[in-house]
């Protein structure tokens, strides 16, 4: 990430109380749009920003139906700690990379070991090939039907191997991996996009809990585990 981002615009998704999008402005970013649907994240970011004397431009949304309604580009996408939190994310890091005018940042929960696949083809061939694919090391997609780490919202672990070839997939290419679970990558083609004037999205969830998309609140429990867990590391108890 450059030092200065001068006249840059910056898409934080899945921002959180607002840290990256806060250091994007202090470098410099002529806007930062965080977006994120809890309202607990979004009132940190508001007093975070206020404190650091920098405006955000927030949207509350989820970040599916944000990124399928927006038209908009931005040179630089934040895309941090959020692809295993959705439903749905290959369509969005499709939109995302779209969207990605001159880098995109990506951090994701990865699974298994830093390993690649032992062979690639270009055209696998049904029965022949199978055992290529059964390769633990192919590329993955761990779908979780119910709870991951107490958490609702965690869909679907990828290995390492899933990340950098669903980037490829959507016109990016990978320039750097500094550590397995975080990739940099630069668009290499934009196909474009088709708008449509009506969008109809499913509302999901899992059993017994929260619906998507809309405005959201953090589980009070879940949300007490996280003030402790941060509390803990405060006074460095959390290893």
């Amino acid at each position: 990430m450059p030092a200065d981002l001068t006249g840059k615009s910056v898409l934080d998704l899945g921002g959180n109380a607002g840290y990256f999008s806060i250091q994007m402005k202090l470098r410099g970013a002529a806007r930062c749009v965080l977006v994120d649907p809890y309202d607990e994240f979004v009132a940190q970011a508001r007093f975070a920003s206020r404190q650091f004397g920098v405006e955000l431009e927030i949207a509350q949304e989820d970040a599916h139906v944000f990124c399928l309604t927006c038209a908009e580009r931005f040179d630089y996408v934040l895309f941090l700690g959020l692809f295993y939190h959705l439903k749905y994310p290959a369509i969005v890091l499709d939109r995302v990379a779209e969207m990605t005018k001159e880098r995109l940042f990506l951090a994701s929960n990865v699974l298994g070991p830093a390993a690649e696949p032992q062979a690639e083809k270009g055209a696998y061939e049904r029965f022949t090939d199978d055992y290529l694919l059964e390769n633990p090391a192919f590329p993955r997609l761990v779908f979780i039907e119910e709870l991951y780490n107490s958490d609702p919202t965690n869909w679907w672990l990828p290995n390492h191997s899933a990340l950098p070839a669903l980037l490829r997939s959507a016109g990016m290419r990978v320039i750097a991996r500094p550590h397995s679970h975080v990739l940099v990558a630069d668009p290499v083609s934009n196909p474009g996009k088709a708008i449509y004037g009506n969008l109809v999205f499913p509302r999901y969830g899992k059993a017994g809990e929260p619906t998507h998309p809309g405005p959201q609140k953090v589980d009070p429990e879940l949300w007490a585990a996280l003030c402790s867990r941060a509390e803990a590391f405060r006074d460095g108890e959390d290893k």
